[in-house]
């Protein structure tokens, strides 16, 4: 897991790639996603959570911890990049005032 500032992303960004945030690789899919509940935990269902390819998670709005293997390990907050690495098991847990809002990206190697 890694987090960074939207403001450490390079401004030369645009469309798919995110050289700077993992070099090489391009967005496979991705979505929009606003939690109004406090304490919201992303992919509560039984069990790991985990994807064979990198996810990143910008922060929009709002603010909580991460969970990286079942232990909280990093607060995060709005305007936050979060990289979690293929086989990671991780959640975004929602301990805000505010609606917990994020974009997800699932990524992939530049072929």
């Amino acid at each position: 897991m890694r987090k960074l500032s939207i403001a450490e992303l390079e401004a030369h960004h645009r469309g798919p790639t995110f050289t700077s945030v993992l070099p090489g690789h391009v967005v496979q899919k991705g979505g929009f996603r606003v939690y109004a509940e406090p304490n919201f935990r992303t992919h509560d269902e039984p069990g790991r959570h985990v994807h064979p390819v990198p996810e990143i998670f910008v922060i929009v709005q709002g603010s909580g911890v991460i969970e990286v293997e079942g232990a909280e390990v990093e607060k995060f907050q709005a305007g936050e990049a979060v990289l979690f690495e293929p086989g990671e098991d991780h959640h975004l847990i929602s301990r805000g005032e505010q609606p917990l809002i994020f974009v997800w990206m699932h990524l992939e190697p530049l072929s």
